[in-house]
């Protein structure tokens, strides 16, 4: 493919030093501007471990923006693993395959219902999120909540005092005013917070001793499940293969012990990053669904100098190459086509945006240049309120809806500011159901409007609208 070759040569630039010269060539080629601690528990950490920990988002936008410039470095080793057949019975030890539970019976069954899965991040982990209190949510509009972030050390799962205080305080208030709610913990996340899954995943003891964690975590919270939310396995070191291989011994586990404990996973949305990172068809076989992380498609770095949307649904008529494949639609199709089951593919939605800064304030399209974040937002990432605050105190600002991609966009003398309202939100709620798919996975409850600045009194707008579209309300 030609970007693969642009690619390489991007990744030398950068290698050499000069991001600068990288950034100017991708304008040219695709920035057209018109178009407490035991070793088998979880335990409990002070928060000030967390302090300098960057938003997930940016790890996550930064991985994306490089995983196609490393597609032809993992391709030897993602031929060596990609016989799921031969990795399953490999990795299976002689207690395995002693076992009397039949293969077909840790399978996970598909959802009964359309899912509307809410991600939670505690307070104080990010100040941007500290208002939100878990209490505070409105249960009638999510099907599960997954709490987060844990991470893992030494192969057991950690939980911060933060977390420790949701979990143990505010979950069970908020189960109590809505029992049909699921609770499922979310390990891991972007950056660092994903560091501990390599040294975890590389043998059945390691494995063994995290299971154990997980377990007394569940228990310890009554919690529903757990989302595991790795950023991202590799083809080096089969971190691939062991992925499939914990989610395999997890639901063995699971049904051993004969609990009804629910597990999914998050997922990258690119194929660049998704054909080296996962075995699709193992992942259906254990997850009970999977929560695609379908945004951060387009922001700014200095590969990717331009204005971009964060969730297009498809891709524009003037996107081409790769470009053409950054865009939920494709992604979508790409999961089904490798052996994802439809009631199993849970669409990602979000609630933020991504703003930037433009080079030129009269150049406001699809692809403008940029030179780096907009004032809006925490290093361009930008809540749902903070947009509707930046619309409504700038007189000059203008307001555009794309009907192809169904996303919007805004901009004010040099800022731009890609994001959904009700309206892309209500677009996309409608091709989830249109297709059959298990729903939708809004990310996040702390960046949709719950104070209720966009339309006064209105708390969690976004969310309700795709809510209300899927559950037929």
């Amino acid at each position: 493919m030609a970007y693969s070759v642009i690619g390489k040569f991007m990744y030398v630039l950068h290698g050499l030093g000069v991001s600068d010269m990288a950034a100017y060539i991708w304008t040219i080629l695709y920035g057209n501007p018109k178009i407490s601690t035991v070793q088998a528990n979880a335990f409990v950490i002070n928060n000030n471990f967390f302090q300098g920990i960057p938003p997930e988002w940016i790890d996550r936008a930064t991985m994306y923006s490089l995983a196609y410039q490393n597609q032809t470095q993992e391709s030897h080793d993602f031929r060596l693993v990609k016989n799921s057949t031969f990795r399953i019975k490999y990795l299976h030890s002689e207690q395995d395959e002693n076992s009397s539970l039949e293969a077909s019976s840790i399978f996970a069954p598909l959802p009964n219902e359309t899912l509307v899965v809410c991600y939670y991040t505690y307070s104080n982990e990010n100040t941007q999120y500290e208002d939100l209190n878990l209490t505070q949510v409105n249960g009638t509009l999510c099907t599960h909540i997954n709490v987060g972030m844990a991470f893992i050390k030494n192969s057991s799962i950690v939980i911060s005092q933060s977390l420790n205080n949701t979990l143990s305080n505010d979950m069970p208030r908020l189960k109590t005013q809505f029992p049909h709610l699921k609770f499922l913990l979310c390990i891991g996340g972007g950056g660092s917070l994903s560091d501990g899954f390599s040294d975890m995943i590389r043998n059945h003891q390691s494995r063994k001793v995290f299971i154990q964690s997980l377990k007394e975590v569940l228990r310890n919270y009554k919690l529903d499940g757990c989302d595991l939310d790795w950023e991202f396995p590799s083809a080096y070191n089969r971190e691939r293969m062991h992925f499939s291989q914990l989610l395999y011994e997890i639901r063995q586990e699971y049904v051993r012990e004969k609990r009804a404990y629910l597990l999914s996973v998050a997922v990258a949305a690119p194929e660049g990053i998704a054909l080296f990172a996962y075995d699709v068809a193992e992942i259906n076989k254990y997850a009970d669904h999977v929560n695609l992380m379908s945004y951060d498609y387009h922001f700014y770095t200095k590969g990717t100098p331009f204005t971009g949307l964060n969730a297009p649904l498809y891709a524009r008529s003037n996107e081409h190459s790769i470009l053409a494949t950054l865009n939920i639609n494709y992604s979508v199709n790409w999961w089904l086509k490798n052996g994802l089951e439809r009631r199993k593919l849970i669409v990602g939605l979000p609630t933020y945006g991504h703003s930037f800064t433009l080079i030129n304030p009269f150049n406001t399209a699809i692809g403008a240049p940029a030179s780096g974040y907009g004032h809006t937002g925490n290093q361009g990432f930008v809540s749902s309120g903070e947009i509707c605050w930046f619309l409504q105190h700038n007189i000059l600002s203008s307001l555009e809806y794309d009907k192809d991609a169904c996303s919007c966009y805004a901009s004010s003398a040099n800022e731009w500011i890609a994001f959904d309202q009700a309206t892309s939100l209500a677009c996309k709620a409608k091709y989830i159901k249109m297709h059959g798919l298990g729903g939708a996975m809004m990310f996040s409850l702390n960046t949709d409007d719950f104070k209720g600045i966009c339309v006064e009194g209105k708390k969690f707008p976004l969310i309700e609208v795709v809510y209300k579209i899927l559950k037929k309300v």
